[in-house]
């Protein structure tokens, strides 16, 4: 049995993380592959940054001669697979903590932004420079994609969840 497939998913308030996060579980487990998934909520920065982590076996449970995958409950800095990240500086946050190494991780991300706290409290524009966030997320990413998942969203009609599942998909 080999190491687990690893994803971190990061979403704010409202976005679908969860619902996202139940989707993938769902079909890994249709699929007859072991599954588990975590999520960690959060409220400090905008809306509340949720995160939620996924790890699936890549081995079928018919091939693992009973054997039960064990799982962890938290990501492990530098050893996922992926990142799917609905807003720019949280994508920059969790590359900040060490969670995206560059000989691993696939990061596909937002380009949107939901400023925080700290950006609008100056009376001028207090925003931080997107410029410079993107070229973080290629500097350390493996590979790095990055769309306006709000804006792909808002053209097909959809919820950001949906962007996400299809954003996933095409990076499995």
């Amino acid at each position: 049995m080999s190491q687990p497939i690893s994803l971190l998913v990061c979403a704010l308030g409202g976005e679908g993380g969860g619902v996202l996060s139940e989707w993938l579980m769902d079909t890994a487990r249709r699929a007859g592959h072991a599954a588990q998934s975590t999520s960690i909520p959060g409220v400090a920065q905008r809306t509340g940054a949720t995160t939620y982590y996924i790890e699936v076996s890549p081995t079928p449970n018919s091939a693992t001669l009973s054997r039960k995958p064990v799982f962890s409950l938290n990501p492990v800095p530098g050893a996922l697979d992926a990142l799917v990240s609905t807003e720019l500086l949280e994508t920059a946050r969790q590359i900040s903590l060490g969670m995206v190494s560059h000989e691993r991780t696939r990061v596909f991300s937002s380009s949107s932004r939901s400023l925080t706290t700290l950006e609008r409290m100056p009376l001028g524009d207090g925003r931080l420079d997107s410029t410079k966030l993107l070229e973080l997320v290629q500097q350390f990413a493996h590979e790095a994609q990055v769309w306006d998942f709000s804006a792909m969203a808002k053209a097909h009609g959809t919820m950001v969840s949906a962007i996400m599942l299809g954003v996933a998909r095409a990076g499995a």
